[in-house]
């Protein structure tokens, strides 16, 4: 950001001169919906028959305690903004939520980091002392129950699922291991335009300097052809143009290397071009039906079709970069995810690293090496918003974190769940440090 400072005035002068439609590839994301838009009280009665055997409570309390890391360490009078649809207000939920709310208007529920840090570690106890009834008592008791009004505005969410896909590679280039991970660069600037001009808040530049002009940065098709070439940028090289293209999708993963190492690698920042979804163009142009595309056949097709795969890859002119990591893969709050109770949504609608309850199906397989369920289990899971993507937007999408291995790459390949429901928890007002408006 520092480095942006001396061109504010040149920023300022280019939006001006083409106007912020000009720069639609190079401003990423676009800004979020009002307030009011995302969320709406309601009973925990709703759900408290899903909650009296909950699973996986112990992962449930590790990235609890993962969500309290991030907010302890944010800057003293940081606060999460839980919108709520007008129409409903918070503070009318009586007798701990076992009534729906009246009908008034309200703006939102405030919330200080602190607050939720203490929330979080409060409930990650509970969770580890087992005791389901003892859990939900508490819920009703100190806790807000908000249901994402979804995409229809009746709650439906669709849910999808990412994993951590492993890719075979080299420390360095041949004719097997051909196509790079990349770095990120450092000619890459981005900038929060809302720093400078508050009308902008929300919007993000991402830019590069070219012969003393401000230019979007290079585009998918620019960095295969070499745009980044014989700079330093590749961490590592891998065997398959399209592993390498999920891997940016599902935004980290592992390579296991020709020495019999393993190299972990995580996001590290975007080019700032629009996420396009190449299945999306399949299904266009007629090739799958929306039925038929998961993971799976997409592979099978793009594998039936080489001759097909750059142009269909580069419907995409989005780019991720990598870094290597010490550890787990980390969400957008670099934390840990948790496989299993991290989920991604839509950052500029709910509040990150919050709990939550996610309501959907989830695939069983008859085959080790089945890649088509013979059936779909109802499925309530407590997590933690800890993540976003590219592709996840608006109040209608979350992608639940599966974590490594076969079984994880399965289940994220199929899951494609509309019909789901995405329900946060919210310390109550009246908590010292959580205000209704």
């Amino acid at each position: 950001m520092g480095k942006l400072s001396p061109m504010a005035f040149l920023v300022w002068g280019l939006l001006v001169l083409w106007g912020l439609q000009a720069w639609e590839r190079a401003i990423a994301p676009p800004p979020a919906p009002p307030p009011g838009d995302a969320l709406v009280a309601a009973p925990w009665d709703e759900v408290a028959g899903l909650l009296r055997s909950p699973a996986g409570l112990d992962q449930w309390a590790a990235a609890l305690e993962a969500s309290a890391g991030y907010y302890a360490k944010r800057p003293a009078g940081s606060s999460y903004v839980f919108t709520v649809e007008a129409g409903n207000r918070l503070s009318s939920v009586e007798g701990g939520g076992r009534h729906p709310p009246s009908i008034k208007a309200h703006a939102g529920l405030t919330v200080d980091a602190a607050v939720m840090a203490r929330a979080c570690r409060e409930l990650a106890g509970l969770a580890r002392g087992g005791d389901a009834g003892l859990l939900l008592e508490r819920l009703r008791r100190d806790y807000l129950l908000l249901r994402s009004i979804g995409s229809n505005g009746a709650g439906e969410v669709l849910v999808t699922g990412y994993y951590e896909p492993t890719l075979q590679g080299s420390r360095e280039p041949s004719p097997r291991f051909a196509q790079p991970l990349y770095r990120r660069p450092p000619d890459l600037l981005e900038a929060d335009l809302g720093a400078w001009f508050p009308e902008l808040k929300g919007k993000r530049l991402v830019a590069r300097v070219e012969n003393g002009s401000l230019r979007p940065y290079h585009d998918r098709s620019a960095i295969d052809g070499g745009a980044l070439r014989d700079r330093g940028l590749e961490l590592v090289w891998v065997d398959d143009p399209v592993e390498a293209f999920i891997l940016q999708i599902q935004g980290s993963g592992r390579v296991q290397m020709t020495d019999g190492s393993e190299l972990r690698v995580g996001y590290d920042g975007a080019n700032g071009h629009p996420y396009r979804a190449i299945g999306g163009l399949l299904v266009a142009e007629g090739h799958l039906t929306r039925e038929e595309l998961t993971l799976p056949a997409l592979r099978q097709w793009l594998a039936q079709h080489p001759d097909q795969v750059t142009r269909v890859l580069h419907h995409n002119q989005s780019y991720i970069f990598f870094r290597a990591l010490a550890g787990p893969a980390l969400g957008n709050i670099q934390v840990p995810l948790t496989p299993g109770h991290s989920v991604a949504t839509d950052h500029r609608l709910f509040p990150r690293g919050a709990p939550a309850l996610l309501v959907t199906r989830r695939p069983l397989f008859d085959a080790e090496d089945s890649p088509t369920p013979r059936a779909w289990e109802p499925m309530a899971r407590l997590v933690v918003n800890q993540d976003t993507g590219g592709a996840i937007r608006g109040a209608g999408r979350v992608d639940w974190f599966l974590g490594p291995g076969a079984e994880a790459e399965r289940v994220a390949g199929v899951m494609k769940e509309a019909g789901s429901r995405l329900y946060f928890i919210a310390p109550r007002p009246g908590v010292p440090g959580a205000s209704g408006q």
